[in-house]
């Protein structure tokens, strides 16, 4: 249930059950429990980019919804990713928050949320976050994981039982309102 702003009493109104019912009770219970979302591929899918500017690593199946009173929501990403070669490649990382681009290149970060080296075709853990996305304003907001390469390939791995690669986690993308 969502929060909802709490009522101003006047001077001798009298206090009811639904009252606090609606201000006390279902604000706490949703104060407990914000909205959050994640998405957890571990189905065996290897995605791939050859893009030098952010695209969406799966627009379809990489993102997370959420309904939020407005504020701030936090979002995080871990996976397993390589490279085409043994040339170290560097791959970053961004979101995009509800189709207006990546929120790092917003702050004037235009490297992205985290950029790491891709030493080698050896999967290796990747990570971001949590993050905090500032002032979003109440709704529906949409967050989509981006990714680009300098050069090469990268991947992004999704499944935990691959026997070519070690060390595989899935692919986890998150996002949970904070405020």
């Amino acid at each position: 249930m969502p929060y909802t702003t709490p009522k101003t009493w006047a001077v001798n109104e009298k206090l009811t059950a639904s009252d606090m019912n609606v201000y006390v009770r279902d604000n706490m219970a949703a104060l407990k429990n914000p909205p959050s979302q994640q998405v957890v591929r571990d189905n065996g899918t290897m995605y791939s980019t050859t893009s030098t500017t952010f695209v969406a690593v799966d627009a379809t199946n990489v993102k997370v919804t959420l309904t939020t009173a407005g504020g701030d929501v936090m979002v995080g990403f871990t996976g397993t990713a390589a490279a085409d070669s043994t040339t170290a490649r560097q791959m970053s990382f961004d979101v995009d928050v509800d189709g207006n681009g990546g929120w790092a290149n917003a702050q004037g970060y235009a490297g992205g949320i985290m950029t790491t080296a891709i030493l080698s075709t050896v999967a290796q853990g990747v990570s971001f976050g949590p993050i905090l996305i500032q002032n979003l304003p109440a709704g529906v907001h949409t967050f989509t994981l981006l990714w680009r390469m300098n050069g090469g390939t990268g991947y992004l791995h999704s499944d935990t039982n691959d026997a070519d690669y070690r060390n595989e986690q899935p692919l986890i993308f998150w996002a949970r309102e904070v405020s």
